[in-house]
C-alpha cells in the first residue's frame, strides 16, 4: 500500500498537479482500510497548512522516520518529484528482495512441516498396528526394527515433552526479543547461523547501503541520516555499529575510518566508501554497494535452494525408507519369527 501511494503520487506530482489534490485523487482510489483513514487526517493537516513531513508524522505506523526525513530533506531543496522517485525505488527494491528470501526459506519450512507431521502420524498410528502383529508373531526382531519401535513408544509416552520444549523456545524467544539485551543475543546467534545467518547478515548492510545512500542523495548530512538508520534499522548489532559510527564521526574520524573499526562492515565496502570519501560521491557509492548486496543475496538464496531441494528429498527418501524397511522386512521374513 505504501508503495502504491508513493508511486502514484511521484507520477501526479511529476504531472504538475498540486500535492493536496494528488493526495485527493490517491485517497479515493484506495479501499476502505486504516491507511485510507490516515491518509484522510494527512489529508486534512495539509489543509490547515501543516506541510507534507510534519503530515506524514502523525502516521508512524505506515510511514517510517527515512521516509518522513526524506520528505523533509525535498521540502528544503524543493525536489519532491525526485525524492519520492528515490523514495519509491528504495521501497520496491526492498520488497523485491524481502519476498525472495521469504520464498526461500518458505519451501524448506513447509517440506519440513508436512514431514514432520507424516513422520508423528507413522509413529503414532502406523506403527503401533505393526507392533502388535510382531508381538503376535513372536520371535527375534531386527535391531531396526527394535528402534523404531523404541522411537514410536518414547513419542507416544513422552512426546509432550517436545511440545513443551518448542513452546519454551518459543516463549523464550518472545521474552528475549522485549529486551535490548535478549535482542542483541538473538541477533548473534542469528548471524552465526552457518549460510542463513550470512544471508541475513548480508540483508541487512544492502538495507543500510541503499537508506543512506538515498539519504545522502536527497541532501540530508551525514550524521542526521545515520541517526535515521539507528531509529529505523531492526539489526541490533547493526543498530550498535551505526551508533559508534555516527559519535565517531562527531569526534572527527572519517566515516570509512569508523565503519572498520566497527567490525561489521566487510573491508571491501569500507575501501569504496573511502575512495567515495576521496571523491566526493559517498551517496552513489552506497548505492552502488546496495546493488551488489542485492546480486549477492539473489546469488545465495538461489545457490541454497539449489542444494536444500535435493538434500531434502534424499534425507526425506532415506527416513521413509528406513521405516518401510524396518517394518516390513520382519513380514518379508516371517518364517524366522514364528515360533
Amino acid at each position: 500500500m505504501i508503495i502504491f501511494f508513493t508511486r502514484q503520487l511521484y507520477v501526479l506530482i511529476k504531472a504538475g498537479i498540486p500535492l493536496l489534490r494528488a493526495l485527493q485523487i490517491i485517497h479515493v482510489q484506495l479501499p476502505e482500510t486504516k491507511f485510507k483513514a490516515n491518509i484522510g487526517s494527512i489529508i486534512q493537516d495539509i489543509q490547515e497548512g501543516k506541510k507534507l513531513s510534519e503530515a506524514l508524522s502523525s502516521a508512524p505506523s505506515f510511514f517510517s522516520l527515512f521516509y518522513i526525513n526524506m520528505i523533509k530533506a525535498a521540502e528544503v531543496s524543493g525536489n519532491l518529484t525526485q525524492s519520492l522517485k528515490e523514495v519509491s525505488a528504495h521501497l520496491i527494491q526492498n520488497r523485491r528482495i524481502t519476498r525472495q528470501v521469504q520464498a526461500a526459506f518458505m519451501y524448506p519450512m513447509f517440506v519440513l512441516l508436512i514431514a514432520t507431521l507424516i513422520l508423528i502420524v507413522l509413529f503414532i498410528f502406523v506403527v503401533p498396528v505393526f507392533v502388535h502383529l510382531f508381538e503376535d508373531l513372536g520371535g527375534n526382531l531386527p535391531a531396526a526394527t527394535l528402534f523404531l519401535i523404541g522411537i514410536s513408544s518414547f513419542i507416544q509416552h513422552w512426546g509432550w515433552l517436545f511440545l513443551f520444549f518448542l513452546l519454551l523456545v518459543i516463549a523464550t524467544i518472545f521474552i528475549l526479543s522485549r529486551h535490548r539485551e535478549g535482542r542483541l543475543i538473538l541477533n548473534n546467534i542469528i548471524w552465526r547461523i552457518p549460510i542463513f545467518g550470512r544471508i541475513f547478515k548480508m540483508m541487512e548492510i544492502c538495507r543500510f547501503c541503499r537508506i543512506l545512500g538515498t539519504i545522502l542523495a536527497s541532501g540530508v548530512t551525514l550524521t542526521k541520516g545515520l541517526e535515521v538508520l539507528s531509529d529505523t534499522t531492526e539489526s541490533i548489532l547493526l543498530r550498535q555499529a551505526i551508533e559508534e559510527v555516527r559519535y565517531k564521526i562527531e569526534q572527527g574520524r572519517t566515516l570509512s575510518a569508523a565503519m572498520e573499526e566497527s567490525r561489521i562492515f566487510s573491508l571491501t565496502l569500507v575501501k569504496m566508501i573511502q575512495m567515495g570519501e576521496e571523491s566526493g560521491k559517498i551517496a552513489d557509492l552506497f548505492l552502488d554497494a546496495a546493488e551488489d548486496y542485492e546480486n549477492e543475496v539473489s546469488f545465495a538464496i538461489s545457490g541454497l535452494l539449489s542444494l536444500l531441494e535435493p538434500a531434502l528429498i534424499v534425507i526425506m527418501g532415506v527416513i521413509v525408507g528406513f521405516i518401510v524397511v524396518a517394518l516390513l522386512f520382519p513380514i518379508l521374513t516371517i518364517s524366522t519369527l514364528v515360533k
